[in-house]
Parts: structure tokens; sequence; C-alpha cells
């Protein structure tokens, strides 16, 4: 085996032609390959507008889009996703628990949604835009609620991408977020009201909200990014050049559609063509070529010399529903769904298949929902709720600020996934508890419950049932 030949000058360092990773590659298979090596919010920070305008406008008006993102908030949020209060002190939780529900329907300032409608807005924006800011407002006691704090959903334009300052405290400020110089976020800089609906007075007013008053909502798929790209944006030209090709295509089928055939007529001299082959009459320069319009079934007869040829006007070429399914999971894939999920189209699936892929698609979400929605928003809003409970006096907890952790326990349950086989999956629960596979906790805390509030329900309703009975002379065995 030859060595390689390499040239290498003193002071050098050798330089072989054959790159370990092919990947890394410089040759005529990566031509036109550009790769630039740019940092988290560089890559950005510097796009993310134009971005966030495209994903907004093709959340309006592209439908695969539209039911990717749609299909990923319903199966993230749900109905909601609930708190359960489990500090050392049961009278605190029992307190919380109760003033919970009522608070979630007056969150909103404009009573348009509920907390759980909120959240799902926020995912939502989150999903379409890369990210949302939340604000709490403190309300006072006029205001007449059971907890006076308000959740106020804020669109990412508030806040500039494109404002980097160093402040003379030190601070810095990174695409619109003050970061202290432990590299902590301590505030945000936004306008007051949405720029694209407000005048010129306002994007030269910037408000400084703390930290402890705002939830950044976003994904960072980077250490260091400090702002959010959307969902979907691997789909977005495709989904876009998709669409614009299926929409002319339609048309080419709309326009064909009102012409059946051509009726053509072998002339025999030069003068045929001046004459109606029917009438035989002179046809005159602004006379119209004759049509003719038949009704389903009808048996056209021509005239001598006369020939119809029929058009095939819905002609799509061999292949095309395979081409339209590859477009459509390349478009679902690239939104983070499924390609079934947001076409609807179960024709190729099984049973053990969907069970395969919908545990997957399951698992992707279970880690949005416990790595962002929960713990970005969720837990904070629990924290806006509790301090504001206690500070107004709604609920007492005697030393809260000394056991302010415990106080501050909390388990978020999310709506359970529905079975896909009922009696498979209940019955295998069941066999998972005996042996000791599972904790009963943990089975029914899955569905949104506490086993002990479940278990106490049974035996308070199995109660009532017997009294009833026992009540109208009948028993049980009756």
């Amino acid at each position: 085996m030859n060595k390689p030949r390499l040239r290498v000058r003193v002071g050098e360092t050798p330089v072989y032609r054959a790159q370990a990773y092919e990947g890394a590659t410089h040759g005529r298979r990566a031509t036109g390959w550009n790769a630039p090596a740019t940092g988290p919010n560089r890559a950005l920070n510097g796009s993310l507008n134009t971005l966030r305008n495209r994903a907004r406008q093709g959340f309006r008006n592209n439908a695969w889009i539209e039911r990717a993102i749609t299909r990923n908030v319903v199966n993230e949020v749900g109905t909601g996703i609930t708190p359960i209060f489990e500090s050392s002190f049961e009278t605190f939780n029992a307190a919380a628990a109760e003033l919970w529900l009522p608070w979630t329907g007056m969150s909103a300032p404009d009573g348009s949604l509920d907390f759980y409608g909120q959240l799902a807005q926020a995912v939502r924006c989150r999903r379409i835009a890369g990210e949302v800011f939340i604000r709490a407002r403190s309300r006072p006691a006029s205001f007449g609620m059971t907890v006076p704090v308000q959740l106020q959903v804020i669109e990412p334009d508030h806040v500039p991408e494109t404002l980097n300052e160093d402040l003379r405290n030190g601070n810095r400020i990174i695409a619109g977020k003050e970061y202290n110089r432990r590299g902590q976020f301590v505030a945000v800089w936004m306008y007051p009201e949405h720029p694209q609906d407000a005048g010129m007075m306002v994007l030269n007013r910037l408000l400084r909200i703390p930290a402890s008053q705002i939830i950044h909502h976003y994904l960072p798929l980077r250490p260091g990014q400090v702002r959010g790209g959307p969902d979907v944006v691997q789909s977005l030209l495709r989904a876009r050049t998709y669409d614009s090709y299926e929409d002319s295509e339609l048309v080419r089928k709309e326009t064909r559609a009102p012409f059946t055939g051509f009726l053509a007529k072998d002339y025999t001299n030069d003068q045929d063509w001046n004459f109606d082959p029917v009438t035989g009459e002179p046809v005159g320069d602004d006379d119209p070529l004759p049509e003719v319009n038949a009704q389903p079934g009808t048996i056209l007869t021509g005239a001598a010399g006369e020939k119809m040829t029929l058009f095939d006007g819905d002609n799509t070429g061999s292949g095309y529903s395979d081409f339209q399914r590859q477009q459509l999971l390349s478009i679902a894939g690239g939104a983070k769904s499924l390609y079934e999920l947001v076409t609807g189209d179960w024709s190729k699936i099984n049973d053990r298949t969907y069970r395969a892929m919908i545990t997957e698609y399951r698992r992707e979400i279970e880690t949005a929902q416990d790595h962002l929605t929960i713990h970005q928003i969720c837990e904070k809003v629990g924290f806006w709720f509790t301090d504001a409970a206690v500070l107004s006096g709604a609920i007492r907890a005697p030393g809260y600020a000394d056991r302010y952790d415990d106080y501050n326990r909390r388990d978020w349950r999310t709506q359970r996934w529905p079975h896909i086989n009922p009696t498979q999956d209940v019955a295998a629960t069941v066999k998972e508890i005996e042996n000791d596979l599972e904790s009963l906790d943990a089975a029914v805390a899955k569905r949104g419950y506490r086993a002990a509030d479940v278990q106490q329900a049974n035996v308070n309703a199995r109660k009532r049932k017997a009294e009833m009975l026992q009540g109208a002379g009948i028993t049980e065995e009756e």
C-alpha cells in the first residue's frame, strides 16, 4: 500500500486530503453546501421577524400548517394542565384547591378565556411564532377577585429582538432581554402596545419589566439562545411551494373541465371551410365556430368527414398520490406532527403501527409538557397564585416565608391520554399494580387525580348508595 504523499512546511501541522468525516468533505458532492459558523443568537435573531411573519401567514392560509400546529396544541394542553397542591398542610391544600377553580375563570384581564384557555393560547403562540411572554398583573381588592392576580399573554413582537445594549451597571441587553453579570435573566424590555397595531409614538417608548413579573415561554434549542423560533421552520418553504403547486393543478383542472373534446373535419378543397358542415350555408368571418352541447348518455352522430377527439381532462400522471403523500409526510415531519394527524388519512396504518407511532408522538408531546409548559408557565403561575392568595389573606399560611418551598409544593397533571384499546389497557394497568410493577398512586395520577381522593369518593358513593337502598327498603342483593 502506498503512503499518502504530503508536503509539509516547517512549523505547520500536516493536513490529510481524506477527511475523517464524510460530512466534512469539500469535494464535488458538497459543492454549494454553505454552512456558516454562527452563534445561537446571531443565527436566529436576524431572521426571526421574517420567520415569525411567514409562520403566521402559513397558519392563516395553509391548511396543513394549521392542522399540524392545532393538533400539537390540543395534545399538549388538552382541556388544561391542573395542579394538585401537596404541601405538608392539608388545610392549606384544601383552601388553595377551593380557590383555584374560581380563579381560573378570572385570570384573563378581558375575560375572553379562562386560565386553561390562556395556556392553550400561549402554547399556540409558541408553536407559531416561536415564543410568547406572560406578564403577572396584580389587582386591587376592589376588583373582587378570589385571588388578586391576572395574566396578560403578550406576543413576542412587543420585545424587539434588535435591542442589544451594554448598560452602565454591567448588565447586558440581548435581543430585548436583560441579563446581569452572572448571566441571570433580570428584566425584559417591551413596547406597551403591539408595534403593528400602534403608532410611531409607541415605538419610541420601551418599558422595563422585572423578570419576577414575566414568563418567557420558548424552546432554547442551543445553549445561550435567548429567543425562540417557530416550530414549522423546516416546513415553511415546502408547504408554501406544495400549496402553490396544488392550487395550480386545481386551476388547471377547472379551466379544462368545460372542454370535452375537439371536432375536426377533413376538407376536400380550399373552399369547404367557408360553409356550415350541417346546413351548407355560407359562414361569415364574424360567425362563431359551432359548438356541441350534449346531455349525459347522448350519442352523437357527425357529418361525413368529421372526427371527435375527446380530452383526458383528469390525467395527473402515474404516482401522483404517492407524490402527494411524500410531500405531506415531509410537511408534517417538519411541523413536528404525524402525517395521519395532519391529513386524517389512516388508510395505510394498522393497529400495531398506530400504537408504535402514537407512543413516540406522545413521548415528544410529554417532553414539551414537562420541559416547557409546566416548568416555564404552570409552575411560575403557581407561585404567583400562592403568593397573591397568602398576601391578600385569602389563605392562611403561618410561617409562609420560612416554609416557602413546602407551601409551594405542587404536582401538575396533564389531561390523560385516551385508551387505544380500553379493555386491554385497563387490564394491563390492573396487572401491573397487582404484581408491584406500578403503584396505585402513580396509575391514578396519570389520569389527573390523587388515589386517596378517588378512593374516598368511591367510599362515599358506596355509602350513599347503601343509605338510599336502605331508605327505600331494598337490599343490595335485590
